[in-house]
């Protein structure tokens, strides 16, 4: 069994550790968005590339798979 620190309780370890999994779920979800929103929006599948590069976001599509952009 897993050792507390006295005076803490493990229901606030397990709270915490829920709080911080939702907190990564919320987080992968907008980064999905933004990186949807950059290919959405981007020139051709280098802009899109680039831009995500410069955010620091994973590609949401495989290679060959963007759309073109621009509206």
């Amino acid at each position: 069994m897993t050792q507390t620190r006295p005076g803490r309780s493990q229901g606030a370890a397990v709270g915490f550790a829920d709080a911080r999994a939702a907190a990564d779920r919320a987080e992968t979800v907008q980064r999905h968005l933004a990186a949807r929103t950059v290919a959405d929006n981007s020139v051709d599948a280098a802009d899109c590339r680039e831009l995500l590069l410069m955010l620091g976001l994973p590609d949401p599509e495989p290679a060959g798979a963007h759309s073109g952009g621009g509206r």
